[in-house]
């Protein structure tokens, strides 16, 4: 395949998926710095930049909301020595209200030279997801009258959960194209209105282009489309801004209604701290609730001692 017919092949590839399909909700990125972080939205970017590294972070939902949608996660990369290939694995800790999922995923990577600058890497995502429900705790009526869906607990352990990713890219720009979630996960018994994975047949389409301005500046326009089966495609328009002072500052304009503000500083021994606040704009949802915050920490260190490390920027 010829390389400048890559990306145009990737947008038809998306366009096929979700031609003709109806509308009745959307899907977002879990991550609201997903921008700096591209491996929650595709394993193939895994080890990219030939260093190994660490994050941790938090995001709470809605805050004022009682019980709040809230998120943690915690996950390790790193490339392998002379090879073209990398692996990390995640920890990510979801909970709503009484409903909890722990999922536990490991990804692999791998790398193949296209021409002098440009590549194409491969990514796998596999685990597997517990979760549970303890429904006999939710007080539904005033008058107690019991709701025969809610009188016994939910318990499923060891889903399995699988995605696939690609990324065509040189040092300037990339194009992205996941598949999170490829398996779908629902309850058994009268549970079939339920399911335990929102990301089923879900397509991460995204691409951004780095500029190089003066004063050792960048920034990099990002466009995130998202896609899924009888739902609407959702948008995310971004940009971030790459100071000489080991400062970023980002933007995300959502077509669901949200501005969401983020920023990184990259300290001299590798540790990065992010903050990213997003706030609804057009919803109802403003009314009720002072927005949605993310606090991350990483760590990325040069495992292997390479003399040449590329610079980040996606």
């Amino acid at each position: 395949m010829n390389r400048k017919s890559i990306p145009l092949f990737i947008f038809m590839l998306f366009l096929l998926l979700f031609a003709e399909k109806k509308a009745k909700g959307q899907m977002f990125p879990w991550s609201l710095q997903y921008i700096s972080n591209m491996t929650t939205v595709n394993p193939a970017f895994v080890g990219m930049w030939d260093q190994a590294g660490l994050i941790v972070s938090t995001r709470t939902n809605w805050v004022g909301f009682a019980k709040a949608p809230l998120s943690q996660q915690f996950s390790y990369f790193s490339p392998i020595k002379d090879q073209r290939s990398s692996y990390g694995f995640n920890i990510l800790n979801m909970s709503t209200g009484r409903e909890k999922q722990l999922s536990l995923t490991g990804d692999y990577s791998y790398q193949v030279r296209v021409d002098m600058t440009h590549y194409l890497r491969f990514g796998l995502r596999a685990g597997f997801v517990n979760f549970d429900n303890n429904l006999t705790d939710y007080q539904l009526y005033p008058d107690r009258i019991p709701d025969l869906e809610f009188t016994s607990d939910v318990r499923l352990y060891f889903m399995t959960t699988v995605g696939v990713g690609a990324v065509y890219y040189n040092d300037k720009y990339f194009i992205s194209l996941s598949v999170p979630q490829l398996i779908n996960n629902t309850f058994k018994v009268n549970r079939e209105a339920y399911s335990s994975t929102q990301e089923f047949k879900t397509v991460y389409l995204t691409g951004g282009y780095v500029f190089r301005l003066p004063k050792s500046v960048r920034i990099r326009p990002n466009l995130l489309i998202v896609g899924t089966v009888g739902k609407p495609v959702y948008l995310d328009a971004a940009g971030i801004v790459y100071l000489p002072s080991d400062l970023q500052l980002g933007l995300n304009l959502r077509s669901n209604g949200d501005i969401c503000f983020s920023g990184q500083y990259t300290f001299s021994n590798g540790l990065r701290i992010g903050y990213a606040a997003d706030y609804a704009i057009i919803q109802d949802i403003r009314k009720w609730q002072v927005g949605t915050y993310e606090v991350l920490v990483g760590y990325d260190f040069n495992l292997y001692r390479k003399k040449n490390v590329k610079p980040n920027y996606f």
